[in-house]
């Protein structure tokens, strides 16, 4: 059955329910004001017989519609269970395809726990609104039109007095609002704070442990606690008064019934099923009237979940295909840096009117203080950014004008920390390329110099590495990230600073990996040890993003400048390490 199909069937199923559910006082009316007060009436056999008759048919009439009302309220569970999943599914899906195609800038500035929170917490909090609550809510709005018109047909006085009770659960309704609200909205902010502070904390546990920080971690983590905690009992206490308002006046209501209505029965104004009739109606306006009340939890909190969850969506990516974009065909592998500018803050800029062309097949080396704009060259690159002002040009075409994804996948990168997936070794590699075939991983791993260690685990290229790769050393980690790379085959491939938390062996084998790797491919290495960028073709030094110096490792350390600086230094740092 379609979607819309099956929303419009629970809409009428939750109409049918509502009404089947109102007939029964009906039904006891008609029992109490027929054959019983006959028989009471007239207690001859002849008549008591007719009595029992009619009763077992209106019993019978009453086992019918309880009957069919229990057969809807199955059919209409199911198809309000389906929706909400369903419901959930699409959000749920929509909003992670959504994260995928926002920009870097939106998740540096958002933390991990608060998105986390979008797709979990929040959604589940709509789909407990659309499946439970807010259904029940319209029921209880029909039932209460439905019986207020069935009470001004059986007794209008009586259904008068009663209506005059409904402004008071409106006003006090309205007294609580503004403060339920008010409430909810910290109640959320204080559990993306919890949810943001543990997934950064369980993150960086290593560094926790590693300060003997874990009781002011316990305390931080307890203080976000305390708060919600705080909040969470203003809300129930709010909840509560606004309960109690509305019993006092429920208990208001069915008083005024009973005292006015059996007046009415003594002096033959009603009869006794007309009241009884009425007094079950009273439940169906009042104790309705409650449950809008306690909706309305659930209301703010799903509202404020439904703002945040669309607002992600609203969220516009920052990178994003033009809409006359073409698929970058294959390329060459020539990149051009034609006067960039870029900043990542208005009016400070990290790099500022930079020239470079680096030609098919070159093997350039960008080295330089931390902080100086080598790693923001090559995400502009990668078009994780797009300049401030000037062109990032490939192959002479501005990579602004090309599909994203025809751009990365001849464009890899290898970065210093390499996050890896609780999956087995073949299936990382693989990610690169989705389409890959497990002789092109393996020949990819083969070139990363992977393969000899991967032959000494029991199962190979199946071995589960474990969450971020944690059953793998650092020089492993990273020579799985250039095969990952390298199975995409890129025409065009940057190494961030991907030797520097290396030992000297381990660094010795990654370099050999490189060697292969770098063939025949133009390469960009950020470094920090020069030892790693002396084959480089073109080494640039680079400061306040802009090249100060250029040229190969032995012309530069014959000149004075950062770079033979940076080389001494490292160079008497070694002799230092030997003669200690």
């Amino acid at each position: 059955m379609p979607y819309r199909a099956r929303v419009i069937g629970a809409v009428i199923l939750t109409l049918l329910v509502t009404v089947l559910q109102i007939v029964p006082p009906r039904i006891y009316q008609a029992a109490i004001d027929g054959p019983i007060k006959s028989a009471l009436r007239d207690k001859s056999d002849a008549n008591i017989a007719a009595a029992n008759t009619t009763l077992f048919w209106i019993a019978m009439g009453l086992i019918a519609v309880i009957a069919v009302r229990n057969i809807f309220s199955f059919v209409h569970s199911n198809l309000l269970n389906w929706i909400g999943h369903r419901f959930v599914f699409d959000l749920r899906f929509k909003t992670w395809q959504h994260l995928q195609r926002l920009s870097l800038a939106f998740h540096n500035q958002t933390q991990t726990g608060k998105i986390m929170a979008r797709i979990t917490a929040d959604i589940e909090l709509i789909q407990g609104l659309i499946q439970g609550q807010l259904v029940t809510f319209i029921s209880d709005i029909v039932t209460l039109v439905t019986v207020l018109g069935m009470l001004f047909f059986l007794e209008w006085r009586l259904a008068t007095a009663i209506l005059l009770l409904v402004p008071f659960y409106v006003v006090s309704y309205l007294f609580f609002l503004k403060h339920i609200r008010e409430v909810s909205q910290e109640q959320r902010k204080y559990y993306d704070e919890m949810l943001g502070k543990l997934a950064e904390k369980i993150a960086g546990i290593q560094v926790v442990k590693a300060f003997v920080r874990e009781d002011t971690e316990r305390e931080s983590f307890m203080a976000s606690v305390r708060k919600k905690f705080s909040v969470d009992m203003r809300q129930v206490h709010l909840n509560r008064q606004l309960g109690l308002v509305s019993g006092a006046i429920s208990a208001l209501g069915t008083g005024a019934v009973y005292a006015f209505g059996g007046q009415m029965v003594q002096n033959g104004e009603m009869t006794t099923g007309k009241l009884v009739a009425m007094t079950f109606y009273i439940g169906f306006i009042f104790n309705p009237a409650v449950r809008v009340v306690d909706f309305n939890n659930a209301l703010q909190w799903a509202v404020s979940a439904m703002d945040r969850v669309f607002q992600t969506l609203d969220t516009r990516p920052e990178i994003e295909d033009s809409p006359n974009a073409i698929n970058l065909p294959p390329i060459h592998g020539v990149v051009e840096f034609r006067d960039v500018t870029f900043a990542y803050q208005d009016g400070r800029p990290v790099v500022e009117g930079l020239n470079l062309t680096v030609q098919e097949g070159e093997v350039v080396a960008l080295v330089g203080p931390s902080g100086s704009g080598k790693t923001t060259l090559m995400n502009l690159l990668m078009r994780f950014w797009d300049p401030t002002r000037g062109q990032v040009l490939i192959d002479g075409q501005d990579i602004r004008d090309v599909r994203l994804e025809s751009l990365r996948r001849q464009v890899s990168m290898v970065a210093q920390e390499n996050v890896l997936f609780s999956v087995s070794i073949l299936e990382n590699i693989k990610y690169g390329k989705r389409d890959a075939t497990d002789e092109e991983a393996l020949a990819a791993a083969r070139t990363a110099d992977l393969d000899s260690f991967v032959e000494t685990l029991p199962d190979g290229y199946e071995t589960m590495i474990g969450e971020e790769g944690i059953k793998l050393s650092g020089g492993q980690k990273q020579r799985l990230a250039l095969a990952r790379a390298l199975v995409t085959d890129p025409r065009i491939l940057i190494l961030d600073d991907v030797t520097s938390a290396l030992d000297g062996e381990t660094e010795a084998r990654v370099q050999d990996a490189l060697r292969q790797v770098m063939r025949g491919r133009t390469t960009f290495i950020i470094a920090h040890r020069l030892s790693s960028v002396v084959a480089a073709d073109r080494i640039l030094v680079i400061e306040n993003g802009n090249i100060v110096d250029m040229g190969t490792h032995f012309e530069l350390i014959e000149r004075p400048g950062i770079y033979q600086e940076t080389y001494q230094e490292q160079f008497r740092s070694a002799l230092d390490m030997v003669r200690a």
